[in-house]
């Protein structure tokens, strides 16, 4: 793959603790950094293989490797250990959680939510399912410097999965009222659904940062307080793309089966149906996806803050997940 970071113009840089690999101030940068997030070959290795990359960064950290190692190896080791470890614990996060699994769970859900037919039960069992695949994803990936409360993860847990099933149904009866059995039409009710329980999900949780705001660096990493102007801009990003990327996620499956039907190539049942929905959904989940949390980098870059921050270089946030 070296080839295509090159003639894109984005090849991997050398080695470092703090620095991405690719550079994120260009969309294929960032393409390839949340790809490398969601890849699932890094629920195959084991927890001693995970230990054994976290020492390796480790002993380079304080210069006490015990051999030479390839920037690639290197690499490979930080990549393992992200995808294992807490950033803020550095404990093991529950495998079905990681952000390593986010195919492997959401492939199924997926196929539950788009494919199965819309009846009021399927509606309401699988938004339930998301819903709580969301609380479960946001409970073992939280930021200790921001943390939430128990009562605030049960509040953000009813009030996401409540609102997806209530959008859903409704949403659905509207559309097979007025628009009749449509099944691109009746997309748009589980895609409605999980976007608006997606942004209060997100709000319920990080809604205090609006007035304690967020850290903020400057061009060497050094914490220089926190920034609700920088906290309402990161927000408002994460927010549009949790809201927007449900309509192509939700879409894509169920155009490109549709268009597999009308080219008589999308099995019916068995195992084919099974191994035809799982292409649709994959596709959706590896393919479009990434791009659509590429549309803004992770480190978000401001040149003014409010008047208690200086720096020439301007300032850096993390504007979430």
């Amino acid at each position: 793959m070296d080839y295509v970071d090159q003639f894109m113009g984005c090849p991997a840089r050398k080695f470092s603790l703090t620095e991405t690999k690719y550079d994120q101030s260009k969309f294929y940068g960032r393409l390839k950094y949340f790809l490398s997030l969601v890849n699932p070959m890094g629920l195959l290795y084991t927890q001693a293989q995970a230990d054994e990359a976290k020492q390796v960064l480790e002993d380079y950290k304080n210069g006490t490797l015990k051999r030479q190692y390839t920037d690639e190896e290197l690499w490979h080791a930080r990549w393992l250990k992200e995808a294992v470890f807490h950033p803020d614990t550095n404990e093991p996060i529950m495998k079905l959680f990681r952000l390593s699994a986010f195919g492997a769970v959401n492939i199924p859900i997926g196929i539950g939510m788009l494919l199965s037919p819309k009846t009021p039960f399927n509606i309401a069992f699988w938004q339930a399912i998301n819903q709580t695949n969301n609380v479960g994803f946001n409970y073992c990936n939280r930021s200790i410097n921001n943390p939430f409360t128990n009562m605030q993860l049960i509040c953000s847990y009813l009030l996401a999965t409540s609102s997806s099933v209530i959008i859903g149904l409704k949403f659905d009866k509207f559309i097979t009222r007025h628009s009749g059995n449509s099944v691109l039409l009746r997309t748009l009710g589980p895609a409605t659904a999980v976007a608006v329980a997606g942004c209060f999900n997100l709000l319920v949780i990080r809604y205090r940062e609006l007035y304690e705001g967020i850290s903020v660096y400057d061009e060497n990493g050094k914490d220089l307080g926190k920034s609700k102007i920088a906290a309402k801009d990161g927000l408002s990003k994460t927010l549009a793309i949790r809201f927007g990327f449900q309509y192509p996620v939700c879409f894509v499956p169920v155009i490109t089966a549709l268009g597999m039907r009308k080219m008589g190539i999308y099995p019916t049942a068995g195992i084919g149906k099974v191994l035809a929905e799982v292409f649709v959904i994959s596709l959706s989940v590896f393919g479009v996806l990434p791009c659509c949390f590429a549309a803004y980098p992770q480190m978000l870059h401001a040149d003014k803050l409010e008047p208690e921050f200086k720096s020439n270089a301007g300032f850096w946030y993390n504007r979430g997940l």
